[in-house]
Order: C-alpha cells, then sequence, then structure tokens
C-alpha cells in the first residue's frame, strides 16, 4: 500500500552554524561579571549584551539569521520585520544547568553558543501538555519508538558557534554540564514590528 504522513501544524526549529568567537573576545567575555541571580547558572547583569561594542558583528550575525528564519522559511510578509530586543550570556559551570522554562513577552528566541564542549550540556525541547499535535496527554499511549509525530521531547547537542531559533512558547531546558571547562552560551528574543492582521483586528507594533 502506498501512503503518506504529513506532519501537520509544527513547531519549527532553526539551527545553523554562525562560526565561533575570536580569542579577544572570548576573553572579554570570561572577565565579564556573572551575577548568581538564576537557579542552577550564572548569567549576566547585562540584559541587553549584543549592543555592547565587542559583539557588534555577532548581533548583526544573529539578525541575519533571524531574517533568514523568518523570510526564507516561516515566509513572513515584508511589511513585518523582527527586531532583536534582551540578550544576555549564560555561563554554566560543572555540574550547572537550566530548568524547564520559555521566554515571556517575546515572539522567538534563541540561543548562539559561545564556548559549548562535548558534554557540556544539551538543549532539550520539550512538547506542552497545551499542545495536542496527536493524543491529548490525559491518554498516554506507548510507542514501541520515537517518531517526529509522538515525540514529547527533542535533544540537540551544540557545538561552539551553533545557534537555534524557536517560538518563545517553546518549552525547553538544558542539561548539566558533566565538565570541567564552562560553558558560555547567548540568549536572546525578538519581536515583531510593524502592521499585522486587518480590518477590525489590524494591529501596528
Amino acid at each position: 500500500m502506498k501512503y503518506q504522513t504529513t506532519p501537520l501544524f509544527s513547531i519549527p526549529l532553526f539551527y545553523a552554524n554562525l562560526g565561533t568567537i575570536d580569542p579577544l573576545t572570548m576573553a572579554w567575555i570570561e572577565k565579564l561579571d556573572y551575577p548568581d541571580e538564576a537557579a542552577g547558572h550564572e548569567h549576566t547583569e547585562d540584559k541587553y549584551i549584543l549592543n555592547a561594542p565587542k559583539l557588534a558583528g555577532l548581533k548583526t550575525q544573529i539578525q541575519e539569521a533571524c531574517n533568514v528564519f523568518v523570510k526564507e522559511e516561516l515566509k513572513v510578509n515584508d511589511d513585518v520585520v523582527f527586531e532583536l530586543q534582551n540578550s544576555w550570556i549564560n555561563k554554566h559551570s560543572k555540574g550547572e544547568s537550566n530548568s524547564l522554562h520559555w521566554h515571556s513577552n517575546a515572539m522567538l528566541s534563541g540561543v548562539y553558543y559561545i564556548k559549548n564542549e562535548p558534554d557540556a550540556g544539551d538543549i532539550v525541547f520539550n512538547k506542552s501538555h497545551l499542545y495536542t499535535n496527536l493524543f491529548h496527554d490525559t491518554v498516554r499511549v506507548s510507542f514501541s519508538e520515537p517518531v517526529q509525530y509522538n515525540t514529547s521531547e527533542f535533544y540537540i547537542s551544540p557545538r561552539s558557534g551553533d545557534i537555534v531559533m524557536f517560538p518563545s512558547h517553546l518549552e525547553h531546558q538544558v542539561t548539566p554540564n558533566q565538565t570541567t571547562t564552562p560553558r558560555y552560551s547567548l540568549a536572546f528574543n525578538f519581536f515583531a514590528r510593524g502592521t499585522v492582521g486587518g480590518g477590525t483586528s489590524e494591529l501596528k507594533i
């Protein structure tokens, strides 16, 4: 029997490599202050870190990657642009991790991996119990193997220079750093600007 199964209404996950940070910028990043204000890891006090002159080139690369995601993959109309909002650097020492979370007050979010050695931590995307692409979570059917239609989590083992982007509501977490080398990643959020909708539902944002 010939057949076809189509993954309807999927959640897009953008994944690419932008190249690694130069040694001088890496040394500057390592010397930044990382106050202990997050559970399980540290991050910079500056929550607009991509506005730093030393990261101007990286900021441009991230914006260009977002444009590819939004325009070429998602096919968003040209009268809407996605602008970078806040950004910060995370530092994970040995044993540190990120608990399950999502990004509020944003539409697209992402992570650029400044320094990520093997076994320094995976990013894990989790399907919310509110997202019903197959069976509702109130009926937990078992499966012989995970495939894209039935999986409830998705792992990426990032390399230094990788970037991932995704809708901000997508739940995700980071597994513990199993190495003695600190792991550095840069998180960021985008929000749409322009005119969305039409008629009585038109909104200028």
